[in-house]
């Protein structure tokens, strides 16, 4: 069993494996690796990481309800929730947050313990002259407030002295790949995706590590923040682009990824609300372009190039709302992706009112099985899903392919609901055909779990169609 271990540094990084959770639910191949996300994130309340914990944890579930049975675990079935997603202390077995030793309470000043030096004291003038007094005011435990220097310092020791650092030296096989997933404008992107590539490449105790293939994808400035002389917030955005700079000229000679991507937005920027403790953002386009990375990341050979290969994605054409024909035959399989599990929604929706759906009685799809919990997880899954997709299209710039409300209305025609694109299937009536025909050729003795057979039939049914996309 191969694995990626995917460190998600910051509130980028969240945000991207939030994108990543979302295409893999939706049948995104992943070329038989398990993800193992690593959160990186000293900010302790953050919602943006409770949120993913809980969509990563609904997704293993409905997953697991596919391939568990009487002790035994099968094969996944192909399409929706395929691959597998597991964290470090499943892969240890331990039962305690392995990520919490992330964290700190304490001012940077504090941490740096200058209270205890003397006002004349060569150190105390070396520390002011390199933080501010804003610096060494800020609560670590909200994070770096998009000051590198400050996580530079702080994320090393981090790093050095984490318990999930050695569960992941542990758990780490011959084979597994390393992918790291962080922003380059920040505090604790910028400063988190150098200190732990290089504590990967010097890493001495066991050379698998040392030696792994290893990705990486840098989101460049993608959004601005509100005034902060007006929200009183110690983040500016207006010096993103400065700070870009100078990480990009740290990271031309310094970076030891095997493959390293950028991504970023030049031209329509959203205003985001300037709120450090919330960051509360919409998904953007450009968290799915990153988190498309990694599934190019996967595609690639085991073997490690001889140079770094430096990597990024472009649009057809630089419009405000994206469709099908303006984001170029490079994002089909994206657009397919999104289109299958629109369409998986709108069986969920409609199939438990249809009461002459043969595989009712064949299959035993009936209102016990509509009521059973991995089916109830599906639907609620399907909500977050719709949600997101509809951030991503209504932000800016927009990522809207699809037209939603031909899907989300009963009876609605479907042939044209996919922007700039026809499909054969005019209505619901075209996919319960195709659900009927899998399961009449169904000789598969692992789908005699229920809902591991209707999410196959589906896929099969709904692929019938969108397939032509590719």
């Amino acid at each position: 069993m191969k694995r990626v271990f995917v460190f998600c540094i910051g509130g980028t990084g969240l945000r991207v494996m939030k994108s990543i959770t979302m295409l893999l639910a939706a049948g995104m191949d992943a070329k038989g690796f398990t993800i193992v996300p690593v959160p990186i994130d000293p900010h302790l309340d953050l919602e943006e990481k409770r949120n993913l914990q809980t969509l990563l944890g609904e997704y293993e579930n409905i997953h697991n309800s596919c391939i568990l049975s009487d002790g035994q675990r099968l094969n996944p079935p192909k399409g929706f929730f395929e691959t597998n997603i597991t964290d470090l202390k499943n892969l240890n077995g331990q039962q305690n947050d392995i990520s919490e030793p992330i964290a700190e309470k304490r001012s940077f000043g504090q941490y740096l313990n200058i209270g205890k030096l003397n006002s004349d004291d060569i150190n105390n003038f070396l520390v002011q002259t390199l933080f501010s007094q804003a610096n060494l005011d800020n609560d670590l435990s909200v994070g770096f407030k998009g000051s590198p220097n400050v996580g530079t310092v702080v994320l090393g020791e981090m790093i050095k002295g984490a318990d999930w650092f050695q569960a992941f030296c542990n758990a780490f096989q011959q084979g597994d790949r390393i992918f790291i997933i962080s922003s380059i404008f920040g505090g604790t992107g910028a400063s988190g995706f150098p200190l732990l590539e290089k504590k990967v490449r010097n890493y001495t105790d066991n050379t698998t590590i040392k030696d792994a293939m290893m990705g990486a994808i840098s989101v460049l400035p993608y959004y601005a923040l509100e005034d902060p002389g007006i929200t009183d917030s110690d983040i500016d955005s207006a010096n993103f682009l400065t700070k870009t700079k100078s990480a990009l000229a740290y990271y031309e000679n310094s970076i030891e990824s095997d493959y390293h991507y950028y991504v970023g937005e030049q031209g329509m920027k959203v205003t985001y609300q300037n709120d450090e403790k919330k960051q509360e953002d919409k998904a953007h386009f450009v968290e799915l372009v990153a988190a498309s990375a990694l599934f190019d990341f996967l595609s690639k050979s085991d073997d490690r190039p001889d140079t770094r290969q430096t990597m990024s994605r472009s649009i057809k054409e630089d419009v405000e709302s994206l469709s099908l024909s303006s984001l170029g035959d490079a994002y089909k399989d994206i657009v397919k992706a999104l289109a299958d599990m629109t369409i998986l929604s709108r069986i969920v929706s409609f199939l438990p009112e249809e009461t002459q759906f043969p595989l009712t009685k064949n299959r035993g799809y009936d209102s016990d099985f509509y009521n059973d919990k991995s089916f109830v997880a599906l639907k609620n899954f399907l909500e977050r899903f719709a949600v997101w997709y509809e951030e991503l299209a209504s932000n800016k710039r927009g990522f809207a392919p699809l037209n939603i409300a031909n899907v989300k209305v009963r009876k609605a025609p479907l042939s044209n609901w996919i922007k700039d694109f026809s499909l054969d299937a005019k209505d619901e009536s075209y996919y319960l055909l195709e659900m009927i025909r899998a399961s009449n050729k169904d000789s598969n003795p692992s789908n005699t779990i229920k809902f591991r057979s209707f999410l196959d039939y589906a896929y099969k049914a709904i692929n019938k169609y969108t397939g032509k996309i590719m």
